[in-house]
């Protein structure tokens, strides 16, 4: 039988804010997650918010220990990634893909958010929190491009159930090779050879997106030549 160490909380302002403190305060074991019903302040990337309807959908946050050079932690994002998209799977959702940088998508419309922060000691990460946010139960989203897996499947389903397979498929991921996890990734690439509008060093710019790349950046094509975007310096528009 699985051990889970996972903590519920009825509301928190964000599981990835609550996590970092509590383990930057006290030990905690190698697989440790919190989960909460209502969150009030999600973290999304570039400091946007992740809005999520209470009590309908996933929030939760992972701690990984020791989890290597803060230079070379994509992999970190590329085992949340995998691990979501089969979660989504085991819960009958089809062909679920993986948008750069950070989000998994049913068709054009996101389903699943992800965001890592680090806490350092001297330079060197020693832990990890891996947000994930997964829309479950919530079928309206006010004209935002986003969907569920009810919305999807048309049924509803339980979110501790959810919550415990998705743990055991992160935790699972973190195992796997580097190059596998990554090699996974791009074979769920959303909108991969498929040219895409960015906004790029100040300007806006059609590039084929082609694959993503062991350092966490996309390389693209401009239809000439192949070209390395960083997800800081460039906007996905559509």
């Amino acid at each position: 039988m699985a051990t889970y160490n996972i903590e519920f909380l009825a509301e928190v302002d964000s599981t990835n804010s609550y996590l970092r403190k509590k383990a930057a305060e006290q030990p905690l074991p190698a697989q440790y997650a919190v989960c909460a019903s209502v969150q009030l302040h999600g973290k999304g990337q570039r400091g946007n918010t992740w809005k999520s309807e209470a009590f309908l959908n996933l929030t939760a946050s992972f701690v990984v220990k020791n989890p290597g050079n803060i230079l070379e932690l994509s992999w970190l994002n590329n085992a949340a990634a995998i691990a979501t998209t089969k979660t989504l799977e085991v819960f009958g959702v089809s062909r679920p893909t993986i948008k750069w940088p950070n989000d998994v998508y049913i068709g054009d419309r996101k389903i699943a958010g992800i965001l890592t922060e680090n806490i350092l000691i001297n330079g060197h990460v020693s832990i990890a929190v891996v947000g994930i946010g997964v829309n479950v139960n919530q079928l309206k989203f006010d004209g935002i491009p986003a969907t569920s897996i009810a919305a999807v499947t048309g049924s509803e389903n339980d979110i501790t159930d959810l919550l415990q397979s998705l743990y055991l498929q992160f935790y699972s991921s973190l195992e796997v090779d580097k190059h596998t996890l990554l090699q996974q990734v791009n074979e769920r690439l959303y909108k991969k050879d498929t040219l895409v509008t960015f906004e790029h060093e100040g300007r806006f710019v059609s590039f084929t997106v082609k694959n993503l790349l062991k350092n966490g950046n996309l390389e693209v094509s401009d239809g000439t030549k192949s070209i390395e975007i960083e997800h800081h310096r460039t906007k996905w528009l559509k």
